[in-house]
């Protein structure tokens, strides 16, 4: 059984989408770097917030059809006969984007619910940024190590 939203998806499409959660993981990070990494006055920290606020709400929608494409993928891949396993870079690839989507549900919480782990946060919002973006080079490794990379002629 395959949703609608994932079927014959392009690498092209693909690309789109994984290349917008990157720069949305960046844009994340530098506006909680400018409230939470400087020192001394911080003019439009509010409305930094509010923007990171936001952006981090996108990049949870965004987050969720790339997962959506690779569940089908993996599922695809477990029916082969060819005795496909879970190791590899799939695996990782599929491992990270489950990963992100999990911490960035857990910084929510903390943020909103749970004050006494507001601290904690931050470092959540580190780490999601950077696995968003290694999942991106392993992901993007991997299609030009199966692919091949263009050619020069």
């Amino acid at each position: 059984m395959t949703l609608g939203v994932v079927e014959n998806v392009s690498v092209l499409t693909k690309t789109h989408v994984t290349f917008g959660l990157v720069v949305l993981a960046l844009f994340e990070f530098i506006t909680a770097m400018y409230v939470f990494g400087k020192k001394g006055a911080k003019p439009h920290a509010k409305t930094m917030m509010s923007m990171h606020r936001i952006g981090g709400y996108v990049f949870l929608v965004f987050w969720l059809w790339p997962m959506l494409v690779g569940l089908d993928l993996l599922g695809r891949l477990s029916r082969y006969s060819d005795g496909w396993q879970f190791d590899g870079p799939r695996f990782y690839h599929a491992f990270l984007g489950v990963t992100v989507f999990v911490l960035l549900i857990l910084k929510i919480a903390f943020v909103r619910f749970y004050p006494n782990f507001r601290p904690s946060a931050r470092w959540l919002g580190i780490i999601i940024s950077v696995a968003a973006v290694i999942t991106w080079l392993i992901a993007g490794s991997f299609w030009l190590a199966m692919m091949g990379g263009r050619s020069l002629r």
